[in-house]
């Protein structure tokens, strides 16, 4: 058995794919708030930390010379001399990656950014020790000034007092007159905070979790603030690590504030101490921790009625969005392409495995009903051969199964490969969605694709396909990613042209990324066009990371299927088989009790005789294996 996952994808079951989520020009921030207009910084660890200047994405361990900015302002953060840059740490807070300053010297710095008397800061922070007297989250400072050490010029800063742990930190009016956030709250070392200041040209106040923790009045002026350094404020570096910076260049209302809040806390398992109103990120409610956005409504002075993020999905025109309303909505990060014809409702052909999930509450977290929405999908990237066949399909009985659903059809184009469900109401607290066909050869292709596999095992990735035909085809090239949104190139190979017998391809990728990534096949014509196919994941195990998975017996008549699973004593695992179309046949989420725990593989139903696929994962782990029936 080897320690990997393995994806395989069919053509008869290609539906559409995503080469990359694309933004609107509406609420593209941060949780669908604001947009590149005033979100004036956005850097995110996890796919975004570089070695060089934004060309090759470190591993664990690597130091980072660039941190780039998806705000879509391109103020990326840089630190070109070697002996301070931050390290790249990877599998930390929920997963995902964090940069590392050792509390000495590391440091980088995004400059030329437009400060204002007004900002909204969010930082998802961990202390890894107590090291200088205020060791520095962030500095604000005039231009040519980062990380001085004349205090008149720390125009904006957030910092722990290392005495006692208390995070505090100032704005400088721009009559000179410092004004110091009270220390209130103090953080401890080893575990990750959302902290937030707001600069709302009243009062600067700081959060942790959710919660108020120093606030002092300023005249809502500030000096100028444009080279933000990270990590440092004057000659006292952070001893820890973060994974989320975002800046707004304006005060976020109390909505916005509380969306913001929650997206973070959702992506990086940070439990809230007030207002965590999103609850689909907990295990039991299926980790729908990815994209979270927001609607929602205080009073009239304190909303936000359309929402997007980074994804393909945005959300607007809540009918019925009334006071103490919000809607939530993440989803599971699985790939998006056709699932086959396991659980679709009657009328459809195939369905997304991408599936979200929604939080409809009030701040009391009891479901309320914000009327009808209207519900954007960007198809960019995607193969579609019309808008009708595409169909909307709720849980509306809330039972985690799509099959027994009426799907929603209807959507209007609205050009640039965006469509429409317009004055959607099947939509209420905790239901999933997701979007199926019905009309999976709807879209003729340049080749018939066989197969398309990825196999993680000794630090590389083996990327086998085969094709049973070609026309006119110029190469192949295979691209990876972290996230299934970023992609780029590991290698290019040369096609057939035209063939109509079978061809089999093999590459290597020796730099795979450590732990889950995703590869894609992309196929290029002679005239220059190109086709994407749905990506695969693959697991790269870590060198400290433990554990095995033993099937047994197989070969089997399906008399008795059983998994074994090894040293994973106290981790959560989800049991999955699947065959090979994708369709799942059984699924069972256990917490393993013992050194060598035993699972009854029991399917519904009787399976036919062929190869299947069983994958056991839990938080930082997956395994697989193929599974013969005689």
């Amino acid at each position: 058995m080897r320690r990997y996952y393995f994806g395989t994808l069919h053509l008869t079951l290609f539906f559409f794919l995503l080469l990359g989520d694309t933004s609107l020009l509406a609420q593209t921030g941060p949780a669908g708030i604001r947009s590149s207009a005033t979100n004036e910084l956005w850097l995110v660890t996890e796919g975004n930390a570089y070695t060089d200047a934004g060309t090759s994405l470190g591993t664990d361990g690597n130091s980072i010379q660039q941190w780039n900015d998806i705000s879509g302002n391109g103020n990326h953060a840089t630190q070109t001399n070697a002996s301070l840059q931050p390290t790249l740490s990877t599998n930390k807070a929920n997963g995902f990656s964090s940069l590392v300053f050792e509390g000495s010297s590391s440091r980088i710095l995004s400059s030329g950014l437009n400060s204002n008397g007004e900002v909204s800061i969010f930082v998802v922070v961990m202390l890894n020790g107590l090291t200088n007297n205020n060791d520095g989250i962030i500095q604000g400072s005039p231009a040519g000034n980062a990380f001085t050490t004349v205090t008149s010029n720390k125009n904006i800063g957030m910092w722990v007092n290392t005495g006692n742990g208390n995070l505090w930190g100032r704005g400088i009016q721009s009559n000179n007159t410092t004004r110091n956030i009270p220390q209130t709250t103090a953080l401890s070392t080893g575990q990750f905070y959302v902290v937030e200041q707001h600069y709302d040209g009243t009062n600067i106040t700081q959060y942790v979790n959710g919660t108020v923790a120093g606030s002092t009045s300023y005249d809502g002026t500030l000096k100028s603030w444009s080279d933000f350094g990270i990590g440092r404020q004057g000659n006292e570096s952070l001893n820890g690590e973060i994974t989320e910076l975002i800046v707004h260049n304006v005060s976020l209302n109390d909505a916005e504030r509380i969306i913001t809040e929650n997206y973070l806390s959702a992506k990086y398992g940070i439990t809230l101490s007030a207002n965590d109103l999103y609850d689909k990120d907990d295990a039991a409610n299926g980790d729908y921790d990815y994209n979270m956005v927001g609607i929602g409504r205080i009073d009239a002075s304190n909303f936000n009625t359309e929402a997007q993020g980074n994804g393909i999905l945005r959300i607007s025109n809540p009918s019925g969005l009334d006071d103490d309303e919000y809607f939530f909505f993440g989803h599971n990060n699985d790939v998006l392409g056709t699932f086959g014809n396991g659980d679709v409702p009657s009328g459809l052909q195939g369905r997304w495995f991408r599936e979200w999930r929604v939080s409809e509450v009030n701040s009391s977290k009891s479901s309320v009903d914000i009327g009808s929405i209207d519900m954007d999908f960007d198809l960019t990237g995607m193969t579609y051969a019309n808008v009708a066949d595409i169909g909307l399909i709720v849980d509306t009985d809330n039972d985690g199964v799509f099959a027994d659903e009426t799907p929603i059809f209807g959507a209007t184009d609205l050009g640039s490969n965006i469509i429409r469900f317009s004055g959607v109401t099947a939509i209420d607290n905790n239901m999933r969605f997701t979007l199926g066909t019905n009309n999976l050869s709807g879209s003729p292709l340049p080749i018939e694709l066989m197969s398309f596999e990825a196999i993680g095992e000794d630090h590389q990735v083996n990327l086998f396909w085969s094709t049973s035909s070609e026309t006119n085809t110029s190469h192949f090239r295979i691209e990876k990613s972290v996230d299934g949104d970023e992609w780029i190139k590991v290698e290019e190979v040369a096609a057939g042209g035209n063939s109509t017998s079978q061809i089999d391809y093999y590459t290597i990728d020796n730099e795979p990324y450590s732990g889950k990534s995703f590869y894609r096949l992309v196929q290029f014509d002679n005239n220059g066009d190109f086709k994407a196919y749905n990506p695969v994941p693959v697991y790269i195990s870590n060198e400290e990371e433990s554990g095995s998975m033993v099937l047994f017996p197989n070969p089997t008549s399906q008399d008795n299927i059983n998994l074994s699973l090894r040293e994973l004593s106290g981790k959560k695992v989800l049991v999955v088989l699947r065959d090979i179309t994708g369709a799942e046949h059984f699924s069972k989420i256990t917490i393993v009790t013992s050194a060598n725990e035993i699972i009854a593989i029991d399917p519904s139903k009787k399976l036919a005789p062929g190869t299947y696929l069983i994958t056991a994962s839990s938080e930082n782990l997956i395994y697989s294996e193929k599974l013969i029936i005689k």
